[in-house]
């Protein structure tokens, strides 16, 4: 009897806390943002630009946390920009991969994206060494370059797909499935 109660305890336990160290990880966007990412939902170009505009918000932020050196926490500031920077970008690269697959036509969004993720980088190394932060950093960094990357390629793929498909070009954002 007693080792059910223990085997019980060993499979529920993880499962009630699962949800509490899930929540940890904290959401880069308001509450404001997730709705208006959320009525974007269907219109690739949009959303896309819309996460550039949120993107732009944290480097813009990491620009005056660089440059502001009466703020408190400064460090702690910027390892929060930063990590929130990370985060948006692996969500555009998640929602890149996502329209890819799909077919969606997102030319006019990538346009306006690539000339812009060729500006982060350089935000990024603005702050000076600091342990506070650098991982975070490092890690932000290395996002950039593959978002900017992936989104050079897609962009010449697109170019290529809707040459060869132009029936389904800015069909309601999407091309075929």
């Amino acid at each position: 009897m007693r080792w059910r109660v223990v085997l019980a305890f060993t499979i529920l336990f993880p499962l009630l806390i699962l949800p509490s160290w899930s929540q940890t990880k904290k959401d880069p966007l308001n509450d404001d943002e997730v709705d208006q990412v959320r009525e974007y939902g269907d219109r690739p170009n949009e959303r896309l630009k819309l996460f550039a505009k949120f993107i732009e918000q944290r480097v813009t932020a990491i620009k005056q946390l660089s440059s502001d050196k009466k703020v408190a926490y400064r460090g702690a500031e910027l390892r929060g920009k930063i990590e929130e920077f990370t985060r948006l970008v692996d969500e555009l690269q998640d929602n890149l991969d996502t329209y890819d697959e799909q077919h969606a036509d997102i030319r006019k969004a990538l346009k306006d994206l690539v000339p812009e993720m060729e500006k982060w980088e350089p935000v990024l190394h603005l702050p000076p060494t600091n342990p506070d932060y650098d991982f975070a950093r490092q890690t932000a960094i290395e996002a950039a370059k593959s978002v900017d990357e992936q989104s050079k390629t897609l962009q010449k793929d697109q170019d290529k797909y809707f040459a060869e498909h132009k029936d389904q070009a800015g069909k309601n954002g999407t091309g075929p499935s």
